[in-house]
């Protein structure tokens, strides 16, 4: 699995305007980063993540669980999309 996952990583990093790629577990706890994306942001991502998730679907009982929520954080020169999949969260830096 290891080789699977740092293979995805390293081909969503080389895509055309990504700084950065960054996985985090359903914890907070980093599986990869790539480029700008520091390991230390795991934590932040998935918290984000799990809190927009909370916001658009109160009660995930009686939600399809696979609509979570995609967030985009957007800065004046760059910016940050974050989207969680149920164990994993994804933030890619553009």
């Amino acid at each position: 699995m290891d080789q699977e996952l740092n293979s995805t990583l390293d081909q969503i990093a080389s895509k055309e305007d990504v700084k950065g790629v960054l996985l985090a577990d359903e914890m907070g706890l980093c599986l990869g980063a790539r480029g700008i994306a520091k390991s230390d942001a795991a934590a932040n991502a998935a918290a984000i993540a799990r809190t927009a998730r909370e916001l658009a679907l109160p009660s995930l009982e009686d939600q399809d669980k696979s609509q979570y929520p995609t967030i985009t954080l957007a800065f004046e020169h760059s910016k940050v999309v974050i989207r969680n999949e149920g164990s994993f969260t994804l933030a890619i830096f553009m």
